[in-house]
C-alpha cells in the first residue's frame, strides 16, 4: 500500500552490502540508469509504494524478460519483498529503499520507464490533509517525464474521491490518454485488492497512456 509524504523514510540499518535484491538510494544525487543494474534491455517496470510486494512478485514471475523495481520507503517491507524474491530466485526484480515521490523526481532518467503501477496509495481523505497525497501535479509531471512515449501508468484505489482527484490531474496535465480498464484485469492482484474483494469493497482502476506527441 502506497504512502504519502517522504519525511518518514526509515534508515537502512544492517542490510548486507552485497545483497543482490536491495538498493538504498535516498541520499543519492541525480538519475539512475536502471537498465544498467540488470545489464539487460527488458521493459522497465516500477511498482511505486510496493507494500509487502504481492503484486510485484507475481508480476515478475509472469514477466521474466522484464526488469522490475519495487520502490518502498518502509525498511521492514523492503526486507520482506527481498526475502520473497530471494526464495524464488527472481533475478529480474530489485527493491529500492526510497520514498517513491522522491525517486521519481530525483532518480529516474527521462523517457526511460515502460510501466508505472501505483496501488492503493494513502488517500488522506480529510481536506486539510490533501497536500500529503502522493498524487499531485508535480508528481504527475514527473510521471510524464520518466515514461517513454506510449508508456503506461496504472492507478488502483478503493477511495472514489481520490480516484476522481487523480483522473482530473492526469487529464489536466495534457500528457496522457485514459484507457478504460475494468476489474478484474490481466494484472496480478495485490494483497489489499484481494482483501477488499473478499469484503465486497469496490475498487477503482485507471490506465493512462503517455501520448507520443502533444
Amino acid at each position: 500500500m502506497g504512502e504519502g509524504g517522504c519525511d518518514s523514510l526509515e534508515r537502512v540499518g544492517n542490510i548486507p552490502p552485497l545483497d543482490y535484491w536491495i538498493f538504498s538510494t535516498p541520499h543519492a544525487e541525480g538519475p539512475m540508469d536502471l537498465s544498467s543494474i540488470f545489464g539487460a534491455n527488458g521493459s522497465l517496470i516500477l511498482d511505486l509504494g510496493a507494500g509487502e510486494g504481492s503484486f510485484i512478485i507475481d508480476y515478475a514471475i509472469k514477466n521474466p524478460q522484464a526488469c522490475l523495481f519495487a520502490i518502498e520507503k518502509k525498511i521492514s517491507r523492503v526486507r520482506k519483498i527481498a526475502s520473497k524474491a530471494r526464495r524464488l530466485n527472481l533475478k529480474n526484480l530489485r527493491v529500492i529503499h526510497c520514498c517513491w515521490e522522491q525517486f521519481l523526481l530525483r532518480h529516474c532518467m527521462p523517457s526511460s520507464i515502460d510501466e508505472i503501477h501505483i496501488l492503493f496509495p494513502d488517500p488522506w481523505p480529510k481536506r486539510r490533509h490533501h497536500k500529503r497525497r502522493s498524487i499531485k501535479a508535480p508528481v504527475v509531471q514527473a510521471i510524464a517525464d520518466v515514461l517513454k512515449p506510449n508508456g503506461i501508468c496504472r492507478l488502483l484505489t478503493d477511495n472514489r474521491e481520490y480516484f476522481v482527484w487523480s483522473e482530473k490531474l492526469f487529464h489536466l496535465s495534457g500528457y496522457f490518454e485514459e484507457k478504460p480498464l475494468a476489474l478484474p484485469s490481466e494484472y496480478p492482484e495485490s494483497l489489499f485488492q484481494k482483501r477488499f474483494k473478499e469484503r465486497g469493497i469496490l475498487c477503482y482502476q485507471a490506465l493512462w497512456i503517455k501520448k507520443t506527441a502533444l
